[in-house]
């Protein structure tokens, strides 16, 4: 999922923000940036394997994006 224009130094930032958080809500994975979302407790395999997934996922289109 590379996006089509990666970060090329402080004059594309505005941009690039703008096409990670479409990306991310689009996953819709953007509360993950807004705010801050603790882990589950532990008690419940299933919720942690999901945080773990959406976690994932953010780092990965951040990443891909820059």
């Amino acid at each position: 999922m590379r996006l089509k224009y990666a970060l090329e130094g402080i004059s594309y930032y505005i941009a690039w923000k703008e096409r990670i958080e479409v990306v991310l809500e689009d996953n819709r994975v953007m509360e993950f940036i807004d705010k801050d979302i603790p882990n589950p407790p532990t008690t419940d395999a299933e919720d942690l394997k999901e945080w773990r997934k959406c976690v994932a996922k953010v780092r990965r289109i951040i990443l891909e994006g820059v």
